[in-house]
């Protein structure tokens, strides 16, 4: 009798671990088509050195969604030379038929896009930073 308890209880252990793992690997399976789309969108957008020509957008012809549009809104940061950047993603559900929005928020590192005066004062600011820290210390 007791070892046909044990045997029900290690097979309900079991049954439930394994339950677990396949509805654990069926949450973090993503969608491979959208994801190949959205970094061709990245890698076109990030490759456009001028700022203006960046912010003005741009439309790609994607593998899987047809054509879709992305915009870029930027904006600077406390750290010199880097901006925090809205990638804004319009594509067409192949499903649905309608359009679907998607944003999605980087930090890049552009010297280009700095203004001189601004970097100065702003690498100025993080070195007094670090030398208030480093006299707080000793």
């Amino acid at each position: 009798m007791l070892a046909l308890a044990l045997f029900g209880v290690a097979v309900t252990t079991f049954a439930a671990s394994y339950l677990n793992i396949i509805n654990a690997i069926s949450a973090i399976q993503v969608d491979q088509p959208f994801e190949q789309d959205m970094s061709m969108m990245r890698a076109e957008a990030f490759s456009i050195s001028d700022i203006e020509e960046l912010e003005e957008g741009g439309e790609v012809m994607t593998g899987h969604h047809g054509e879709a549009t992305w915009e870029i809104e930027c904006e600077p940061t406390l750290v010199a030379d880097l901006f925090k950047v809205w990638l804004n993603v319009e594509m067409e559900d192949r499903e649905t038929g309608e359009k679907q929005v998607f944003t999605e928020i980087h930090f890049l590192t552009r010297p280009t896009w700095s203004d001189p005066i601004e970097r100065a004062d702003l690498r100025a600011e993080t070195r007094d930073r670090l030398l208030a820290r480093q006299a707080g210390l000793e």
